[in-house]
């Protein structure tokens, strides 16, 4: 290979990893990151970032349940706005709801309870009490 042959395969190499490594987050990883972060800050070997949608839903709806009406009100509106606008299951709902979690303030409780619920995966969905 020849020296300016060479400069432009490294070239466009760097070019392309920049241009993965700076590709921006979605709303998903934005609300996921914390969330998975404070997972394995807090129960790192039960692997709870790969509850089933329904599983997480109902942890979810337990700590909700002892919250201010106000703040299940903000957490209601946040899955609504995300939600509304698009065909979206249960997955869209627990997103929204762990990034109001985490304006609120609220998502290190709340991945305190999902600890203390007694789960441990041992891979995506394949969970148990």
């Amino acid at each position: 290979m020849r020296l300016p042959q060479l400069f432009l395969a490294a070239a466009v190499i760097v070019h392309s990893t920049a241009t993965v490594q700076a590709a921006p987050k979605t709303p998903r990883h934005r609300a996921m990151d914390p969330y998975v972060a404070e997972l394995n800050r807090q129960c790192p070997t039960r692997d709870l970032q790969d509850l089933s949608a329904g599983d997480l839903e109902r942890i979810m709806e337990g700590f909700e349940d002892r919250l201010t009406l106000a703040q299940r009100h903000r957490i209601q509106d946040a899955v609504g706005y995300r939600c509304a606008r698009i065909e979206a299951g249960l997955t869209c709902g627990n997103v929204a709801s762990l990034d109001a979690f985490r304006r609120l303030g609220l998502l290190r409780s709340f991945v305190t309870e999902a600890c203390a619920a007694g789960w441990t995966c041992h891979g995506f969905a394949d969970c148990a009490k």
